[in-house]
């Protein structure tokens, strides 16, 4: 499905939010905390009767994302990433439940999407300078860092029942998980708070799920804003309970050069930014299947992009381009309309 929308100057998806509740004199409280984690703004809500306990749970939920953070971040020499890449090939045992699972999941993802999600493609990152001094690197770079990505080339194996090793097995290879960590660590956050609720919301930075309802009874409603308006909603989506939903866009980081915007979705075939889709919003059962995806399909393009999609069990996404008059277009699955608000 293809709708399209007139022009507006810089007019893409930006980030998702949760819509303002409407007044109701006796529903519960929602106690809510924001905070700067995974290089993201995160905004957590529970819905309690109690909120005390509520806001310890939220501790909690932080606590847990910034474990996650650490263990998988590619910006610190004691993370897991750090430590297989210094192995330079050899099998590294001990290596956390946390990182095996999602590890794992990376993986599967660039296989289903034929590597336009890659979790190795650390040193093309870093060959970028993200996220910290973002750069233009020469074509040699970006060639030398593609050669060292390669999902095909990592290697799993249990030694002993709970006792994983993993090796990576191109030189130089380097893994990035933060395609696919943050959905993951959202999730785990999620999971904090059903401990002492039914229903809440998690947020870092564009991946986000749901738990149960509002206090309203009502379906949580989320925005897509317009990342040159922030005060503008692009789109209105109701999601259910139990669903996920992430978005990757240029707008999000990016740095120009002569006119020439650089943004940090990289296609990890070729080295170089993915330059037809502006922005790709993902819904899934769960955050971190919905984060990778949605990177996956905005390096994809459009066709290729809906199409392998389409091909996922219970995955829905929009893609946004522009047309050659400059209007936005947006591309959906079938099954993308039935969340619109």
């Amino acid at each position: 499905m293809r709708v399209r929308v007139p022009a507006r100057p810089a007019a893409a998806l930006a980030l998702l939010v949760a819509i303002a509740l409407p007044a109701c004199d006796r529903a519960p409280t929602v106690e809510s905390r924001t905070d700067f984690v995974m290089g993201t703004l995160a905004e957590l809500k529970v819905v309690s009767d109690d909120p005390v306990t509520a806001r310890e749970a939220l501790d909690r939920a932080f606590a847990r994302l910034r474990e996650i953070e650490a263990l998988t971040t590619s910006y610190s020499e004691t993370s897991e990433p750090a430590r297989l890449a210094r192995a330079n090939g050899a099998w590294v045992e001990g290596v956390s439940p946390e990182v095996d699972e999602i590890l794992t999941l990376g993986l599967r993802i660039a296989a289903e999407s034929d590597g336009a999600f890659d979790p190795t493609a650390g040193a093309l990152v870093a060959a970028w300078g993200w996220p910290e001094d973002p750069a233009l690197p020469d074509s040699a770079t970006v060639a030398a860092a593609v050669a060292t990505v390669g999902w095909r080339d990592v290697e799993r194996a249990e030694r002993a029942p709970g006792r994983i090793a993993w090796r990576l097995g191109r030189p130089g290879m380097k893994l990035d998980l933060g395609g696919v960590a943050k959905g993951w660590a959202v999730d785990r956050a999620a999971d904090v708070l059903l401990g002492v609720s039914d229903h809440c919301i998690v947020n870092a930075g564009g991946d986000l799920v749901v738990r149960g309802h509002r206090p309203d009874g009502k379906a949580w409603l989320i925005g897509v804003q317009d990342p040159r308006d922030a005060s503008r909603i692009f789109l209105k989506l109701r999601l259910p309970d139990g669903t996920a939903v992430a978005t990757s866009g240029d707008y999000q980081r990016f740095f120009e050069v002569d006119g020439v915007r650089y943004h940090h979705l990289l296609d990890p075939r070729t080295g170089w930014p993915a330059r037809e889709v502006h922005s790709a919003t993902v819904i899934a059962p769960d955050c971190a299947t919905a984060d990778a995806w949605a990177t996956a399909a905005f390096v994809l393009g459009a066709e290729a992009g809906i199409a392998a999609l389409e091909r996922q069990p219970d995955l829905e996404g929009l893609l946004v381009t522009y047309d050659a008059k400059g209007d936005l277009v947006s591309h959906e699955t079938p099954g993308f309309a039935r969340y619109r608000e």
